[in-house]
């Protein structure tokens, strides 16, 4: 004979906690603890305190749709990204998660699928931006790194937009680092050690970052005489950076420097270069960009450009409230430096040329 289940009975659900709880807790009334919770600012300071302790005491969590009735705005903002399998946009959206946090706002994100950017039109960005706005997000964020000149006009208005990473001469406000003079500080710094024959390991075409760090790094080429060599183009990533260099070899191109414009890239160069028998940096030295948690221990410690993707996250945060706050309010555009991390990867070049030997 089968003995039936005994069935255990789901706990019992925590009674939710309102806000005519923390009313009466606190001794006001409702609509009071509705002015503390919107920061409106005809509250007694000592009131203000009590109804705070009150909601803390009872582990109250205003809703944010009730919210949004009172302020009329939904405490969303709209994130529209690509790219967040690579380390500086997906730091750059952490940044902008946590500053939105902070203020009590939070992030509906839209990713773009599209592996190379050149694949990525106009109406796939419009369309992701049509699908926020159908959640009623107050602001847009838009980090899609590279050129958004017709995707910015054909926006209506009708949503506050900050577009990170963007030129400074596309239209609405933008907050970026200024790729180009990064570039041109790495380059330098080579130049600064004697090379005369650097190479550059390129981003993938259709990057707004990679055509910046491509001019910028050709621009103190011609400006202090290194001979110019041919561009090799990466994907961003590690192996990519090792399949350029052994190109590079096995074409014959010799060189004392290399570039690589992120510091995936730089690993994979590294990795060629010891391959190939070359010491770094004593027969090639070696320069990334970012400034990535494991740029320190490669081996030898990477030199690299650092970005402040902290800032950059924060202040783009910063301008899209302000444009909540003041949709009239005028157009913005905030650029930020960058910082040359000198480490074990670079030194004087030396006096021939060894990536001259013959090739694999």
């Amino acid at each position: 004979m089968t003995t039936p289940e005994k069935s255990t009975p789901a706990p019992a659900r925590a009674p939710t906690v309102t806000i005519h709880d923390v009313a009466r807790r606190s001794g006001v009334s409702y609509q009071t603890v509705s002015r503390v919770i919107n920061n409106h600012a005809n509250v007694a300071q000592h009131t203000r305190e009590r109804v705070q302790r009150a909601i803390e005491d009872l582990g109250y969590r205003p809703s944010l749709l009730a919210k949004g009735l009172v302020t009329r705005r939904s405490q969303l903002i709209g994130v529209v990204a690509h790219g967040m399998n690579q380390y500086g946009p997906s730091q750059i959206l952490q940044n902008v998660q946590e500053s939105a946090h902070e203020v009590g706002y939070e992030i509906m994100l839209t990713t773009l699928q599209q592996v190379d950017l050149e694949q990525v039109r106009e109406q796939d960005v419009l369309t992701a931006v049509r699908r926020l706005q159908q959640f009623g997000v107050d602001g847009l964020v838009l980090l899609t790194n590279y050129d958004a000149h017709e995707i910015a006009r054909g926006l209506d208005g009708s949503l506050p937009v900050v577009m990170i990473d963007a030129t400074a001469d596309v239209h609405g406000p933008t907050v970026s680092i200024d790729q180009f003079e990064g570039a041109a500080t790495a380059t330098r710094h080579l130049a600064a050690l004697g090379h005369r024959r650097l190479l550059h390991i390129s981003g993938p075409p259709g990057w707004s970052d990679a055509r910046l760090r491509r001019e910028g790094f050709y621009s103190v080429v011609q400006q202090v005489g290194v001979d110019a060599l041919p561009t090799y183009d990466g994907d961003w990533s590690a192996r990519s950076g090792f399949e350029a260099t052994v190109r590079a070899l096995e074409d014959g191109v010799t060189f004392t420097g290399v570039f690589a414009a992120n510091d995936q890239m730089a690993l994979g160069v590294l990795s060629a270069l010891r391959q190939r028998g070359l010491s770094v940096p004593h027969d090639v030295s070696v320069v990334g960009f970012d400034d990535t948690p494991e740029a320190a221990y490669f081996d030898p410690p990477l030199t690299t450009i650092r970005q402040d993707f902290a800032q950059l996250g924060r202040k783009s945060l910063e301008e899209l409230l302000r444009l909540i706050q003041e949709p009239a309010g005028r157009e913005r555009h905030y650029v930020f430096g960058s910082q040359l991390v000198v480490r074990g990867t670079t030194a004087p070049a030396p006096a021939r040329d060894p990536s001259a030997r013959a090739p694999y």
